[in-house]
């Protein structure tokens, strides 16, 4: 796990913990070689003492911290001249350095007024750095996404990464870069816990913690920390959602939430004090249909998502994974001879592409006609300015060149019960789907594999046993149907369903099987994806009425914060 130099610290009083308790992060893991990206921001003291944060680089020469690690125990602000920044994810002392020129810090950041919330700062490196890889800054679909999920969907949703030191009580920053998978805390529930402390910047922070560390042990960031990236899953090259700010002081331990900056409303700061940009391009993520030897016609679009800077010499271009299909641009706003641009696979945009606005085309694919093709279609876009978006920067898009139909098949149990006969009944909602927009399919069909010592029966529409037929489905056709499952022994099984048109099979058949995992004696079975895959992790959990309550005692028991920024 991980932990923070620079934090807001919360004397805490209370009884000791368990005797088994250890003063170390436990269960987070180095990430040594997985983050080239990662940074550790040095700040020199002099007398041989210096702040140490973590940072994320955002392009070659721009890095994100946190504001608070440029003032010193007396609260004065560093001199540029003492931070020397340290670029990947290697041991310490292996990794290539900068000298920063410059760092610039929020306007709504103030060290003694106000030192929560607006917590974020850039760096700007005195040399350009390469890497092979760059975070994006998360985009509000992804946050709203976050936010959205249930208790189970919080569990370990974030990673945060950091510099910081492995033991409060020996407070020298890690040899190797950390990390540590947290659950995600509900800004309501996090506010509780810190006795409302954190109502009046409720928009500039969010809140992550371990719920059910394993062995009880603590999992959390500490000193050295600050600034390091909070990012969604564990993606190489992810999407940053927050920056570590501050946390409890009870030797770095997760008796309230870790408050990380949110990053989501801080992007017209990053915009405001540098150059960067948010081109993307989109598609409609829908399959796309042609027959063999025919064209498909893909629309496409080209936004600049900035709040304000502009992307100038904006680069569209096309391409396919696959040989026997040829992709061409028609963009009327690119240059072609004085003209429309038709039939390249990449153009330029004849005038900067400003703050909010977009650029509307197609592309054009067509089949050599010699056999049954699926591709990808990979659009992408790029610009004189670098990115703090980049995973928008490319769209795929599945094209399909074929003369069969595309069938696909999902289900959800409905209901389950027991009968007087002691039976298990179940009834399962169906849906079978024909994607294809150019082909029919004459005599489609759905074959079951059931559960041990389970038969099935559809409805009025639809007949099953071990097979339901549809029969006739036109383009873009779907039916609904309910399947009956009755058992003897009414344990939970796997009901498998699989797609076909008994005419000629169907194409692709990435898509056509479906597994649900079918439950009885009343309990309805949660919703199950379409390659039968459930979900579930270890070491998180959700809210427990316990949980809160412990954190309502803490509250209670909080004293006036103060800043501990100092490590040797």
């Amino acid at each position: 796990m991980v932990y923070r130099l620079t934090l807001l610290a919360l004397a805490l009083s209370g009884p000791a913990l368990a005797d088994d308790f250890q003063t170390y992060i436990v269960g987070g893991e180095d990430a040594t070689g997985d983050w080239p990206w990662a940074t550790r921001v040095a700040l020199d003291l002099g007398n041989g003492f210096e702040n140490s944060c973590s940072g994320s680089l955002l392009n070659r020469e721009w890095v994100l911290t946190a504001a608070h690690c440029f003032f010193n125990d007396d609260g004065e602000a560093m001199d540029v001249s003492t931070i020397t920044v340290h670029i990947g994810s290697g041991p310490k002392g292996t990794n290539p350095t900068r000298e920063a020129d410059e760092y610039r810090l929020h306007s709504g950041y103030d060290n003694e007024a106000n030192p929560i919330g607006n917590d974020i700062a850039l760096v700007h490196l005195s040399r350009a750095i390469e890497v092979s890889s760059l975070p994006s800054l998360v985009d509000e679909a992804h946050f709203e996404e976050l936010l959205a999920r249930d208790a189970m969907g919080h569990d370990e949703a974030v990673t945060a990464i950091g510099w910081g030191v492995t033991d409060p009580d020996n407070p020298t920053v890690s040899n190797t870069l950390q990390q540590v998978a947290l659950d995600y805390v509900p800004f309501s529930t996090c506010n509780q816990s810190w006795n409302g402390f954190l109502t009046p910047v409720e928009n500039s922070v969010l809140c992550a913690t371990e719920l059910n560390p394993e062995d009880d042990e603590t999992e959390n960031t500490c000193q050295g920390d600050s600034g390091g990236p909070l990012i969604l899953g564990d993606d190489p090259a992810p999407y940053i959602v927050g920056l570590t700010s501050f946390g409890s002081t009870d030797n770095c331990q997760a008796g309230r939430p870790t408050v990380f900056n949110r990053v989501l409303n801080m992007v017209d700061f990053v915009e405001a004090n540098s150059p960067l940009v948010d081109v993307s391009v989109s598609s409609d993520p829908q399959r796309y249909y042609g027959s063999l030897g025919g064209q498909i016609t893909v629309p496409a679009t080209v936004t600049n998502g900035s709040l304000r800077n502009s992307a100038r010499n904006v680069m569209i271009q096309a391409a396919t994974n696959t040989t026997g299909i040829d992709a061409s641009l028609q963009w009327s706003d690119c240059d072609n001879n004085g003209g429309p641009l038709a039939g390249n696979d990449q153009c330029t945009l004849t005038f900067p592409l400003t703050a909010g606005n977009d650029s509307n085309g197609q592309v054009a694919v067509s089949h050599n006609g010699v056999t049954e093709t699926d591709a990808i279609l990979t659009l992408a876009v790029s610009s004189d300015e670098d990115e703090y978006r980049i995973k928008n920067n490319q769209a795929p898009v599945t094209v399909v060149f074929s003369n069969r139909p595309d069938l696909t098949v999902s289900a959800e149990q409905t209901s389950a019960d027991l009968d007087s006969n002691g039976q298990g009944i179940a009834t399962i909602a169906v849906r079978v789907s024909n994607l294809s927009t150019v082909n029919a399919a004459s005599d489609a069909s759905v074959e079951l594999t059931l559960p041990a010592g389970t038969t099935a029966s559809g409805d009025d529409t639809v007949q099953c046993d071990t097979l339901c037929w549809i029969g006739p489905m036109a383009r873009g056709a779907s039916v609904d149907f309910t399947l009956t499952l009755t058992s003897g022994t009414p344990e939970s099984g796997t009901l498998t369903l699989a797609a076909a048109d008994q005419n000629g099979e169907d194409f692709p058949q990435d898509n056509n099987q479906h597994e649900l995992t079918v439950a009885y004696s009343g309990v309805k079975a949660a919703s199950d994806s379409g390659d039968g895959d459930s979900g579930g992790s270890g070491g998180g959990g959700s809210f427990g009425v316990g949980w809160l309550l412990a954190l309502a005692g803490l509250a209670l028991r909080a004293q006036t914060p103060r800043r501990n920024n100092r490590s040797r």
